[in-house]
């Protein structure tokens, strides 16, 4: 809500029974739901016929009024912006339409074919398709395709690292903090003008004198020359100490990227999305009962895409001192506080935390002076902050957003933990480089667990020969747990035993049983480190196999008196290899 232009809000009720549409009108009038903001939209500005004119005014009516979704200007002027280019694309059409029922589903099908193949052309076809698919005009199967749902794109922007965040939050302070101890000295300055403290007509008196001035009017003494146009009273101009903005009305009020400043500390503070922010209303303050000069404030949320009773949120923040969670609420109440009083004095009141004055004279918005002051920071002061960082280095608000709520709060804030962890936390680069030691660890140590266990299976059904290893069968060499999957196995056959997909029958007893006599026959040998490190949990596997109940102790017995020459080479081949190694 807009300071620019405020006036009283309507009676309760009194903006519900006004009618967005005159009958058989083009122009749409939007309120807000606060009563006070109010666009006009004329469709008669479309490059299309009177009557889809008329039939788009009527959609778009029925969403900004009374009963509609839009409750902020923000919302139908998106939706409008949007209605104008599908009006253009339309004008463009071989077959122009002259009314929803000639929407023809080839014309949706180029429209949607049309867009970019971003998050804004999804979401441009979006906004099109919910605003027109239930108008009873709408061919059956052009509302067919309009239901169709369109894919969303996956977002890109990931959170700032270390360095970008400290630098965005110390910009904003070196912007903030100056303009803060500025309009705490000069209020301070006003109050001893008041008190009579000064003598009157020395320097210290008229700057009173034209702080007074500032505050009741939003603008220092100022007289019309010859020119027409207004300028700074030669009475206080020498007191003042100039006629710029920083020795006039910036002695009281914020300027729009000094409110900007503030804006992104508090979001890089608290974590809050930047319209609840930018909305917020001045905290109600009630003292601590548990500490002397301490100070609990009750600040609300509201996050108008939510339903009821989730859109609203409050969160306490108590001010003990510097760094506590409520010194920057103390502070921002402390350099907006001129503000709103001269807002009071000027008959437009405001509960806004976040208000400033802008830069031009008042005769740009009338006699009142209330229009020199705002609550809405626009997108053009966002792409100023390139000058502030430099570098061509961007602000961008949800990137602060996001690295607040993942690298430091680490806990949804304002959304669901569904979204905190598709939305925010997942798909985060940092997410992954944070996870990675975790999930190698993870890894390693399931595969370590696999090592040390026998997990082969047993049969004495036969198996096909041309699938046997050195040791046993496979049954499946592309899928290993030790390796690639869809790529052949290049684990040692030593690790067969360790493998889901080995099977071991009465054919492969000679090899093993002669691998088990040649495992113990090392261990004899071997000094204990390099046993351990190299052969023990082979050995321990073929152990656990020995003492099962697959195979009798006279199989085992038999086996390895029947093992061959060619068994031998084998698994001497096998040993050698695991020396090699």
């Amino acid at each position: 809500m807009s300071a620019r232009g405020r006036r009283a809000p309507l009676p309760e009720g009194e903006h519900h029974r006004r009618q967005p549409l005159e009958p058989g009108g083009v122009v749409v009038q939007h309120v807000a739901e606060d009563g006070v903001s109010k666009a006009s939209y004329d469709f008669g500005q479309l490059a299309v016929g009177p009557r889809l004119q008329r039939e788009f005014a009527e959609v778009f009516a029925a969403q900004a009024g009374p009963d509609g979704a839009w409750k902020t200007l923000p919302s139908s002027r998106e939706s409008w912006l949007i209605l104008l280019y599908f009006s253009r694309f339309l004008a463009e059409q071989d077959q122009v339409p002259e009314s929803l029922g000639e929407l023809a589903p080839e014309i949706w099908a180029a429209w949607r074919l049309s867009r970019m193949p971003n998050s804004t052309g999804s979401r441009q076809i979006r906004k099109v398709a919910r605003l027109l698919r239930d108008h009873p005009a709408v061919p059956e199967e052009t509302r067919r395709l309009m239901t169709r749902r369109v894919p969303k794109e996956k977002s890109t922007e990931t959170a700032y690292s270390p360095e970008e965040f400290d630098e965005i939050k110390l910009t904003a302070t070196r912007l903030f903090r100056p303009a803060l101890h500025r309009i705490r000295a000069n209020w301070q300055h006003l109050q001893d003008w008041k008190a009579g403290r000064f003598d009157e007509g020395s320097e210290d008196w008229l700057v009173g004198e034209a702080l007074d001035h500032l505050v009741r009017t939003g603008d220092t003494p100022t007289y019309i020359g010859k020119d027409g146009r207004r300028r700074p009273s030669f009475r206080h101009r020498n007191g003042l100490g100039g006629n710029s903005a920083e020795k006039t009305w910036m002695r009281l009020f914020l300027s729009t990227d000094e409110a900007s400043a503030l804006m992104v500390l508090i979001i890089a503070a608290y974590g809050w999305n930047a319209t609840p922010v930018m909305e917020l209303k001045v905290p109600a303050a009630s003292p601590d009962a548990g500490g002397e000069g301490q100070v609990i404030y009750r600040v609300e949320l509201e996050k108008r895409r939510r339903d009821q009773p989730a859109r609203y949120e409050t969160r306490n923040l108590t001010d003990w001192g510097a760094d506590s969670p409520g010194r920057l609420i103390t502070h921002a109440i402390e350099a907006t506080a001129p503000a709103r009083a001269a807002l009071e004095h000027l008959g437009a009141p405001t509960d806004r935390l976040i208000v400033w004055r802008m830069a031009q004279w008042r005769d740009v918005y009338g006699e009142s002076g209330a229009g020199m002051f705002d609550g809405n920071i626009h997108a053009h002061v966002w792409r100023n902050w390139r000058r502030q960082l430099g570098d061509g280095k961007t602000l961008n608000l949800r990137r602060l957003r996001k690295t607040v709520v993942i690298a430091h709060q680490r806990t949804p804030t304002q959304h669901s933990q569904d979204t905190h962890d598709g939305v925010y936390v997942l798909p985060d680069p940092r997410t992954h480089a944070d996870a990675q030691p975790v999930i190698t660890a993870g890894v390693e140590e399931a595969v370590a667990a696999a090592k040390a266990s026998f997990t082969a299976q047993v049969t004495r059904a036969e198996t096909d020969a041309a699938s046997d290893t050195a040791t046993a069968s496979c049954s499946d060499y592309t899928h290993s747990p030790f390796g690639t999957p869809g790529l052949p196995c290049r684990a040692s056959f030593l690790l067969c035993m360790a493998c889901p997909n080995a099977v071991v029958t009465p054919r492969h007893l000679p090899r093993l049983s002669y691998l088990l006599q040649m495992l113990e026959e090392l261990k004899a040998v071997l000094a204990a480190d390099v046993w351990d490190q190299d052969w023990r949990e082979h050995f321990e596997r073929l152990r656990d196999l020995r003492k099962a109940p697959d195979f009798t102790d006279t199989e085992w017995s038999d086996a390895l008196n029947s093992v061959s020459a060619k068994d031998r080479e084998v698994i001497n081949q096998l040993l050698r290899k695991g020396f090699d190694k």
